[in-house]
């Protein structure tokens, strides 16, 4: 073994540092998708033409018994950020859970996302930074004597199209965020939190803290 290790060191010392990153990457992509349960994974095409393509950049997983549906331009994972190495988590839990992304939606590494049944749904073009949360479910009963059995009730959480959401959010089961809006790093967005069209919103728990300015062709402000 020890020798095997040392012929493994070697090798690795005698490869150039970005072809190594790329194949490593490469590697651990394919491990993660081979072990996921695409039988339930659905890519809808977003242009004439396009093929059935997951586009994974970084390590991501689909577990569960539900529905994933994926436009053929969603991409999950993003090369030259934190955590380009870190395993994305994508569960539709039970059966009938449906999770929805639409084209366009950049995703970027460390997500979590579990639909239990009421499901999760991400509109077209949406950028989302890193180590990302969005949960249909607390999981469990919060009351005490209760906290050991499933959440008996999931809502559904809905983000529009447009929408700019920031590292570290996390996206609680219930609230709805419209088209266009943006969400401050950090935030968590508490169950059944609306936040309308073009919001700013930031905080834990987080609430409404701008609005995001409309501009011309030529790049003047619009009032809202």
């Amino acid at each position: 073994m020890a020798i095997k290790l040392e012929r493994y060191a070697a090798l690795i010392s005698g490869t150039e540092p970005g072809a190594l990153e790329s194949l490593v990457r490469s590697l651990l992509i394919h491990y993660f998708f081979h072990v996921s349960n695409k039988q339930i994974v659905e890519v809808v095409a977003s242009t004439p033409g396009a093929g059935p393509v997951v586009n994974l950049l970084s390590p991501t997983v689909f577990k569960g018994l539900g529905l994933i549906r994926l436009a053929s331009s969603t991409v999950f994972g993003w090369t030259n950020s934190p955590g380009s190495y870190s395993c994305s988590y994508v569960e539709a839990r039970n059966p009938g859970a449906v999770i929805e992304i639409g084209e366009r939606t950049t995703i970027n590494n460390g997500a979590v996302m579990i639909a239990e049944g009421a499901g999760l749904r991400i509109g077209a073009r949406c950028l989302i930074g890193t180590e990302f949360q969005m949960l249909d479910t607390n999981a469990h009963e919060l009351q005490l004597g209760r906290r050991h059995l499933p959440d008996s009730k999931t809502m559904q959480v809905v983000v529009g199209d447009d929408v700019f959401i920031g590292s570290r959010v996390t996206l609680l089961k219930g609230c709805r965020i419209g088209n266009g809006c943006v969400i401050a790093a950090g935030s968590v967005v508490q169950p059944s939190f609306e936040a309308p069209a073009l919001s700013i919103i930031a905080g834990n728990p987080a609430r409404l803290v701008g609005h995001v300015p409309l501009v011309d062709d030529a790049g003047n402000a619009v009032p809202l």
